[in-house]
């Protein structure tokens, strides 16, 4: 096993499947102990922490809603229970659902805007006093290429994933002097996305019109690619690496900048 992280302990919420599974696995076999943590996919859930154990790491799981406030703060007690401590915190849960702005309701926005920007404040609020304690920690936002560039019908979207960039800058700048990192990661076209998922709303009409095909390196990206950088940022490698942005998407974003 993998040292990196060997002694920390890792929360990485949404990790049932695609990314925040790659990412549990990846930390565990660079030996973190890690809270898996899924709200309606509980046997994915179960299932990521399952493969953890089965390979010799360490895992626990917990279903919550991480736009409650007090499923938040549970999911750092029992990660303090279950393992003494938490060193990371990998903000991954979240839904991409389109929809034109003269369909979109109240509770659509809501409902988007809590999953994918509220979530991310309240668990980093519920872990940031231990970080504080041991003045050590980070914490990963997974935001979006739709924080920089979007398409129509995105609006909800896009303002989560860029209200996420912007909270993290600000944390950074609060918290950075205490040792305790904020960083954002941006993924393009991932090819298992949350656009598989059973929550999605989508008009086809209405995202990705091009996809992959406008990609520099003309293909998707994987979970693992992302999961490598997640860690990347999560780690010591990362230490002088604070509230900024990655972008993970496959030359994307370089290329709708020059569009």
């Amino acid at each position: 096993m993998h040292t990196r992280f060997r002694d920390q302990v890792a929360i990485v919420t949404g990790s049932s499947s695609g990314i925040g599974k790659s990412t549990a696995l990846r930390m565990a076999a660079q030996g973190a102990a890690v809270c898996v943590v899924a709200n309606h996919n509980t046997e994915g859930g179960e299932a990521t922490a399952a493969e953890i154990r089965e390979q010799g790491g360490r895992a626990v799981f917990m279903q919550a809603d991480v736009a409650s406030s007090s499923d938040c703060e549970r999911v750092a007690q029992k990660t303090l229970s279950a393992f003494g401590r938490i060193d990371m915190l990998v903000n991954n849960a979240g839904i991409t659902r389109a929809v034109r702005f003269e369909e979109m309701d109240e509770a659509f926005w809501d409902g988007v805007l809590d999953t994918n920007l509220k979530s991310a404040f309240l668990m980093s609020r519920a872990v940031i006093g231990d970080m504080l304690a041991r003045g050590r920690g980070s914490v990963t936002n997974v935001s979006s290429v739709h924080a920089e560039q979007t398409h129509a019908g995105h609006a909800a979207y896009a303002a989560s994933k860029a209200g996420m960039c912007g909270m993290t800058r600000a944390l950074a700048i609060e918290f950075g002097a205490r040792g305790v990192r904020f960083n954002c990661i941006l993924p393009g076209t991932i090819d298992v996305s949350l656009h598989s998922r059973r929550n999605v709303v989508v008009d086809r009409a209405t995202w990705a019109p091009r996809k992959s095909e406008i990609q520099v390196m003309r293909r998707l990206g994987s979970p693992d690619e992302i999961a490598a950088a997640i860690c990347f940022l999560a780690s010591d490698d990362a230490s002088f690496v604070n509230g900024a942005s990655l972008a993970a998407d496959g030359g994307l974003l370089t290329i709708l900048k020059d569009e």
